[in-house]
């Protein structure tokens, strides 16, 4: 059953998937055809649950132009509360440039879809993205967008601009063993709306406000390849505006793992 028009289950960013195809290495965006196949005990993305706290897969087929351009579509599970389970994808675009023997950086465009979703018409939406990142270890990235979609909005048409920046570290331990810590802040332009009545009733009638939405978000854990094969064991936190711009999982703090194998 679907909620309310003011209960719909809008939520920040995409499948978590680019998130752990980041941390593979550079064979899995060589030239010509790769992927990935996933499964995790949740979809979290940008500190947010896409999957209402519930485990979901995910996966990607991208074709990699020589060492510079790749192309690709990615798939992830999205389980919206009140909703039947659904897929959100990913069409992208990357260009990438390795500076010298340390330095890389990537310039890149995504579009969203969710064409199962109840709210599908609010939930397409594109971002810019950009990266550096140095020696394998520490990575900086951008993602600006001119049409993110609020949370509560009484005009499914309502867009604004968003913006999210991630510092990750990777840090090997011991062979494929190695240690993963993230830190992100998020922030969404004109994102919720509300009634607004003065005090004095007097005062008229209430009035249309918008507010902006922020929040930060982490993770920590580790990772360990075998093979083609990836595992990501973490634990997730968010502050409050994370599960504000979320009606499915409350939850702020949280283990998650998944498994993925690349090709």
């Amino acid at each position: 059953m679907a909620g309310t028009r003011d209960e719909r289950p809008i939520r920040r960013g995409t499948a978590g998937l680019l998130l752990w195809l980041a941390a593979l290495p550079p064979a899995a965006t060589a030239q010509g055809w790769g992927g990935a196949i996933g499964y995790g005990t949740d979809n979290v993305y940008r500190g947010v649950s896409l999957s209402s706290g519930r485990p979901a897969w995910l996966a990607d087929l991208h074709y990699g132009f020589g060492t510079e351009w790749t192309a690709g579509i990615g798939a992830s599970q999205e389980r919206p509360p009140f909703q039947s389970d659904g897929a959100q994808f990913t069409l992208y675009l990357d260009r990438r440039w390795q500076i010298d023997e340390d330095w890389s950086a990537k310039l890149g465009v995504v579009h969203y879809e969710s064409p199962w979703n109840v709210w599908r018409d609010e939930l397409n939406y594109n971002e810019l993205t950009a990266a550096v990142g140095w020696h394998g270890r520490w990575r900086l990235s951008l993602a600006l967008s001119p049409d993110t979609p609020g949370v509560f909005t009484r005009n499914g048409a309502d867009t604004d601009f968003a913006a999210a920046a991630e510092l990750s570290y990777h840090q090997p331990l011991h062979g494929r063993l190695a240690a993963d810590f993230g830190a992100g802040y998020a922030r969404i332009r004109n994102a919720i709306e509300f009634d607004y009545r003065p005090a004095d009733p007097r005062g008229g009638e209430a009035r249309r406000m918008r507010s902006d939405l922020s929040y930060g978000y982490g993770s920590a854990g580790l990772s360990y390849g075998i093979g083609d094969v990836y595992i990501y064991s973490s634990l997730l936190w968010a502050s409050p505006g994370a599960v504000q711009y979320n009606t499915g999982s409350k939850s702020r703090t949280r283990w998650v793992t998944t498994l993925v194998w690349s090709f």
